[in-house]
């Protein structure tokens, strides 16, 4: 009896805790689409990156270029860090991207 509660006790903290665990791989960022979306190599190919709680202006809107070349400045050719959040209706993953000590998020939104 002992060991089914330890068991249903790991089982919940891993339940409540799971929203906050993420998925973590670094590759080279070879492509920003916009303010809010790169590309990443990942396990050969590349893999598009939506970047959590982000929505810049598009290229046609007004500051759109100016979103996309500071996010290129930051992070394109550059090795980052992806922690991988969800996945949106498109099919890119969502996530906080890191290129060395800078959150690409974080600098877009300051």
């Amino acid at each position: 009896m002992r060991l089914d509660i330890k068991k249903t006790f790991i089982i919940l903290i891993l339940l409540i805790a799971y929203p906050t665990i993420s998925i973590a791989w670094s590759g080279k960022c070879v492509a920003v689409t916009d303010g809010d979306t790169i590309k990443v190599m990942h396990d050969g190919k590349a893999e598009k990156i939506r970047l959590y709680g982000i929505d810049c202006p598009k290229k046609k809107q007004p500051f759109g270029k100016k979103a996309k070349l500071f996010a290129s400045y930051l992070v394109f050719s550059e090795i980052v860090e992806v922690k991988a959040l969800d996945t949106d209706r498109y099919g890119r993953t969502i996530a906080w991207v890191y290129v060395y000590d800078k959150c690409l998020n974080e600098e877009l939104l300051s």
